[in-house]
């Protein structure tokens, strides 16, 4: 089972009902193409970190959603009809499979370990050319 976080960022200009619609036809469109709505948090206006189309406010829900590996193929379909839906500022979709984090910190038995925030290796010092 897959799991994606769907971040939408609406027109702070929508009426309560029309975002409820807006985000209900989202729903509906990944359950009847074989996803699940596992949760949906509302956050409401906030204000962007940055102006979009002169807006400087914006309207935030999130979608927790599950589906089956088969069915991912909904993903880039619901990405493609927020792009095209002008009431929409943002989106953002994020794959947070709990195996994929695992296997991420996972290390193998004699596997050196790398650090992230490590030095970098100082440059080569280069001899200019002597000249004749």
């Amino acid at each position: 089972m897959r799991t994606y976080e769907l971040a939408i960022v609406a027109d702070p200009r929508l009426s309560d009902e029309e975002f409820v619609t807006l985000v209900d036809e989202y729903k509906q469109l990944i359950t009847s193409r074989g996803g699940e709505v596992v949760r949906e948090e509302s956050w409401g206006k906030k204000k962007l970190a940055y102006p979009i189309r002169k807006l400087s406010e914006g309207r935030y829900v999130f979608l927790f959603l599950q589906m089956e590996p088969a069915s991912a193929a909904l993903i880039p379909e619901v990405e493609l009809r927020l792009g095209q839906n002008d009431r929409v500022l943002r989106f953002l979709t994020v794959r947070t499979d709990l195996d994929l984090k695992r296997a991420a910190n996972r290390v193998k038995p004699g596997q050196p370990v790398r650090t992230i925030h490590s030095e970098p290796e100082p440059a080569p010092v280069v001899e200019p050319a002597e000249e004749e």
